[in-house]
Formats: C-alpha cells, structure tokens, sequence
C-alpha cells in the first residue's frame, strides 16, 4: 500500500515564518494580533525619527540636492528668506519629508509582515512583485522628475517675460514647488502598477484597455498638463510622452496578470 501524496510545501513559508517570527499566523487571538500591531507600529516609529535626525543632520547637502535642478540652468540663482521662521521651516521640512522617505523600506516591510500571514498563497506570491514594482516605478518617476522635468520647467520658467523683471522666490515657494514636482511625477508613473492589478483582479482586461487607446491619448496628456507647472507643450510632452509609454507597458503587465481570469473564461466556456 503507498503512502498518499504529500502537498509540495509552500514556497513562501519560510518567508512569512521569518517575517512573523511564527506559522499559521491566522490562528492567532486578538489580543497578539494586536500586540504584533503594536510592536510593529514602535519599530515603523524609531525607523522614522532615526531617519528625520539623519536628515535633519545632513540638511544642507539635501538642501543643495533640491537646489540643483534651477543651478543647473541658473549658476547664481539664490533664494529669499521672507520671514525670521522660513530658514527654520525649510530644515525640518526637509527632515521630515526625508526621514519619511529614509524610514519607507522599514515601514513597507512591517507592513508586508504584519498582513501577509493573512493573505491567500495566491496573494502572498503577488504582493511582494507588486511593491518591488510600485517601488521601482515611483522611484523612476521621481528621478524623471529630478533630472528631466524639473530643469526644463525651471529654465522657462525663471527666464519667462522681461528681462526687466528679477526672480524673488522664497525659501518655501520654491520648496514646495520642487516636492510638488517630484511627488505627482513619481506618482503618476505608478500607471503601469495600476493596470497590473486592474488586470490581477479581472476588472479590465488588457484587450479593453488596448480598445480604449484614443481615450488614453487625452487622459495622458490631460493629466501632464495639471502635473507640470508650465503651459509649453515642450514639458508637457516630456510627461505626456512617457504616460503613454507607460500605458502601453501597462497593457503588457494586464495581460500578463490577468492570464488567470482568461483561463478561468477558458474553462467556464468549455
């Protein structure tokens, strides 16, 4: 008489008991899900502070990070302080907003380790591609942002008009016009992660959104004229053209995703 068949281990098994520090985390009470939440939160919150003291440590190189883009096209640009507090403002602006962004690994890893144990193996093989993915794009549209949009907006921007008329910009204009930038750019190239998961889900799929390219067309283009400060159609296409790449590499990654849904229609219509 054979013994029966054993199921094939879970390949992520090893990786939820590492990040839980136990197996079968859905068994657990309440009360440990909630101290587990609690642990969790304290170490997200020191990875947090120790990145805004790092930051607030090395203001002035990060500071100097965020002044690049206008020197690039301006060597001499300088900016204004129009209150005793904007110089005190802009540092721990600085701080925070950095140490967020220091501190994101650390908080997206408690994150992944506090829900995972919860998820279907179907999920949990999904989830970690899909945040290396978010990750990767925003990280690209921020550097996009940085190197590309930024000096090209500025360089119109500052040299617009007269030349009877001298730039003045404060400390905080110009800060939150550069994060502003930065952030909705960085944003906007999480297209693609969008459509996967559309597709992951069967709320579209790939060769819907295929059909619907004129439509994408002015959606991209709509959406780099609210993203970019300036109304030149040469920074806006620098936006809208890689919207438009993205989109189409969106319909690749739906497709890819949504192979499961197709089959599961396969069958249904067998």
């Amino acid at each position: 008489m054979t013994a029966p068949a054993q199921e094939p281990p879970d390949a992520l098994e090893p990786i939820e008991q590492s990040m839980t520090g136990y197996a079968g985390g859905p068994d657990m009470t309440i009360i440990e899900h909630l101290v587990e939440l609690r642990n969790r939160l304290i170490v997200a919150a020191i990875a947090i502070v120790i990145g805004i003291l790092v930051c607030l440590i090395f203001w002035q190189t990060i500071f100097g990070w965020l002044l690049a883009p206008a020197r690039s096209e301006f060597p001499d640009f300088r900016l204004s302080s129009f209150s005793p507090i904007d110089r005190i403002q802009m540092v721990f602006k600085i701080g925070i907003y950095g140490g967020f962004l220091l501190a994101s690994p650390v908080v997206i890893y408690e994150i992944l380790a506090f829900i995972v144990p919860g998820l279907t193996p179907r999920e949990r093989r999904a989830i970690f591609p899909g945040m290396i993915g978010a990750v990767l794009f925003l990280l690209g549209g921020m550097a996009f942002a940085y190197w590309i949009i930024l000096p090209t907006s500025l360089a119109f921007l500052l040299d617009f008009g007269s030349e009877d008329i001298q730039n003045v910009i404060g400390i905080q204009q110009y800060m939150d016009f550069v994060l502003r930038v930065i952030f909705w750019v960085g944003l906007s190239f999480e297209l693609p992660m969008v459509m996967a998961l559309l597709g992951w889900l069967g709320i579209i799929s790939a060769k819907q959104m295929l059909k619907f390219w004129r439509y994408a067309i002015v959606l991209c283009f709509v959406v780099a004229a609210i993203v970019t400060p300036t109304p030149d159609p040469l920074t806006q296409s620098l936006v809208g053209g890689p919207l438009l790449l993205l989109y189409a590499l969106g319909i690749g990654m739906a497709w890819f995703s949504g192979r499961r849904h197709r089959e599961k229609q396969r069958l249904a219509a067998l």
